[in-house]
């Protein structure tokens, strides 16, 4: 059967968060219930992947497609769920998103748009309510969070300037498969700029709709491992090569920044985040 929509959940030890994540997807759900499928793709280790797996079958059954994949990477979990999809519309749902409204009948809407290839829509956490950010050759120090904040506050989105966030977003099957679906050469970070790049290079509209919203609950968590600032960096890496980007000249301006931010921490006795800041500047040092 071909649906309307598939939505691709990619969970990584996402025991906790899944099910809230998947019941707003069809508590809010406004189109009819044969053009929506769920599908989860799980890179968890073994034990906890037969551990979700068995929470999805005793509360869905067969509603929910699960699907246990090798931890390769975010963009390659994505695929796989794509791959195993029947939407002719994708939606790419981090397991932390919480849909609160009615959205899918306006994704639908939008999306009869032929020339529409993207759409992502108000992104609500309460800490930093960021639904889309700068490209990030355009980093420059901390005018760069400025920006991003004051084009957030404005709802002034350029699809030639920002990527949608990937937390909650939608593509066009057809335009997607065009451009390679996701690079999996990027573990984690950075996918969203590189597919929005891709996009435009075929002409195609990528939309940011302020009518609906949803909450990522992403910033409440307050995580730091040292093991994601290097996947960050070497995503960096990855992205400005890949785009003949000026990586040098981004890695001296972010480096210029981490280090008046360790400046300003020690000084004010914070040392957590002198430690979490130094962490930041031996990432992007080592892909010099």
């Amino acid at each position: 059967m071909v649906r309307k929509i598939s939505v691709i959940i990619v969970t990584y030890n996402s025991y906790d968060l899944i099910l809230d994540c998947i019941n707003s997807v069809y508590d809010h759900n406004d189109i009819n219930e044969d053009d929506i499928e769920v599908i989860v793709v799980d890179n968890s280790p073994e034990e906890e992947g037969l551990r979700l797996k068995r929470l999805l079958s005793d509360t869905y059954q067969d509603k929910v497609v699960f699907i246990k994949n090798e931890n390769k990477g975010y963009g390659h979990g994505n695929n796989v769920g794509i791959r195993n999809s029947n939407g002719e519309i994708i939606a790419i749902m981090n397991p932390d998103v919480r849909i609160t409204e009615p959205l899918f009948k306006r994704v639908s809407e939008i999306f009869d748009d032929q020339n529409v290839a993207s759409l992502g829509f108000k992104q609500i956490n309460g800490v930093r309510d960021f639904s889309f950010y700068r490209f990030p050759e355009l980093f420059f120090p901390f005018t760069y969070s400025f920006k991003n904040r004051k084009d957030n506050i404005n709802e002034m989105f350029d699809q030639h300037v920002h990527a949608l966030s990937g937390a909650f977003v939608f593509f066009r099957r057809k335009d997607f498969v065009e451009i390679g679906m996701y690079d999996e050469n990027f573990f984690m970070y950075y996918e969203e700029a590189d597919t929005s790049k891709r996009i435009n290079l075929m002409n195609k509209k990528i939309i940011y709709d302020k009518s609906k919203s949803y909450i990522h609950l992403m910033d409440h968590k307050g995580n730091f491992n040292e093991r994601l600032l290097d996947i960050e960096a070497f995503s960096a890496k990855i992205y400005f090569g890949k785009h003949n980007l000026n990586l040098e000249k981004y890695i001296k301006l972010r480096l210029i920044e981490f280090k008046l931010h360790k400046i300003i921490f020690y000084c004010t006795g914070n040392t957590n985040r002198v430690k979490k800041v130094s962490a930041w500047i031996n990432a992007f040092k080592k892909i010099l």
